[in-house]
């Protein structure tokens, strides 16, 4: 480590971070320098390519744990993705419940000393107990959302989570002593019910209300500016559909959607998809701001995520990115993890789908992390 990054961490671990003094257009007046560039590189990089990202992209995989330089796309190609996803508090990561930093760290210091960037997602935790979901509520009669806004009973609770991912953001600085920059997802398929956050278990008052919350609090109270924040409701049906809920620009810097339904076995809904990228990539350019597929995968008829497509990447996943010169303006996309032979949203070696990945990582339009340097 540095001296200059020991500094700035022990700057941090003392209080002297200063505090954003405006929320208005506070995400984009204070970005921090790196947090700047990724978001260009996000914005120019529209039409021209798309980086291709993997959830829990190291650390473990199909058949092997325990190795955060391992990766099984690495293993397939001989390259890493551009870009990892992790989880606030889901799989092997739990930093909202202040565990796995120096894992965490490391891992997202190996995305950026590459030259990739890391997304970091929040399933969050219950306050009341249970986990993310609404069915796992112990509960059912207590609005969690209301509980955790400010003169909510369980808001403390909410506070201290928020004050230890603070925490954390603010001691990601690398060799040269300057912030990481980290792709932030809240509040994620809230127009779905399945999540204690989700569209049937709280208002639309509410909803927004903690959207906003959690983005000032964290700039303002806590100084964290090397974040991006990105929406992703679930696959949608309109405009005004995929804006229900929408915190406002001031508090959005990425627009996403998460989609698995419209690509899954033997899916006749590839136009769907195409509509919903295209109706997605004119929002964003509209606000000036990226467009993401920020979760997807293969999963069979009956809802199992074992790849049973063997060309799912060539002629579903790139054949709607690539339909128009609309789709093709997504930023990033993104994969979700490989657990083991029963769960798996990319190929291992030795899995039939290998060719078909080896193709999409071959396209000129995939940018994977061997590509980064040139963007």
């Amino acid at each position: 480590m540095s001296k200059l990054k020991f500094l700035f961490i022990s700057l941090v671990f003392v209080g002297l971070i200063g505090c954003a003094q405006n929320p208005i257009n506070l995400i984009e007046k204070d970005r921090s320098e790196l947090t700047q560039q990724l978001y260009d590189k996000l914005i120019n990089i529209k039409g021209e390519g798309v980086f291709i990202g993997m959830q829990d992209a190291t650390g473990y995989g199909v058949g092997w744990k325990n190795d955060n330089d391992s990766s099984d796309i690495k293993k397939v190609t001989g390259d890493y993705p551009a870009f990892a996803g992790w989880g606030a508090d889901y799989s092997s990561c739990q930093i909202a419940r202040g565990e796995g930093f120096e894992d965490a760290r490391y891992k997202i210091e190996l995305f950026h000393d590459m030259g990739g960037f890391s997304t970091i997602e929040w399933h969050a935790h219950n306050p009341y107990g249970g986990n993310y979901m609404w069915a796992n509520h112990p509960d059912k009669t207590k609005n969690v959302v209301a509980s955790i806004l400010p003169n909510g009973e369980k808001h403390q609770d909410f506070l201290q989570q928020l004050d230890t991912l603070a925490f954390f953001f603010n001691t990601l600085i690398d060799d040269d002593g300057k912030k990481i920059p980290i792709i932030f997802r809240l509040w994620h398929e809230h127009t779905g019910d399945w999540f204690w956050w989700g569209r049937a278990n709280c208002s639309v008052e509410e909803y927004i209300s903690l959207w906003q919350f959690t983005v000032n609090y964290l700039s303002d109270e806590k100084g964290v500016n090397n974040l991006l924040y990105a929406y992703s409701p679930d696959r949608f049906k309109s405009r005004e559909h995929y804006l229900f809920r929408y915190p406002g620009d001031e508090y959005i810097d990425i627009l996403g959607f998460d989609d698995y339904g419209d690509l899954c076995q033997d899916a006749t809904d590839i136009p769907i998809f195409v509509e919903q990228l295209e109706t997605l990539v004119s929002i964003a350019n509209e606000k000036n701001k990226p467009a993401a597929l920020t979760e997807t995968g293969a999963f069979t008829v009956d809802g199992k995520a074992t790849m049973p497509e063997n060309d799912w990447f060539t002629e579903k996943l790139l054949k709607g990115i690539m339909h128009n010169e609309i789709t093709r303006q997504i930023s990033y996309v993104m994969v979700w993890r490989n657990a083991n032979t029963g769960h798996f949203h990319a190929p291992y070696p030795s899995h039939p789908s290998v060719p078909d990945f080896l193709e999409f990582y071959n396209n000129p339009y995939t940018i994977f992390m061997s590509d980064m340097n040139n963007q």
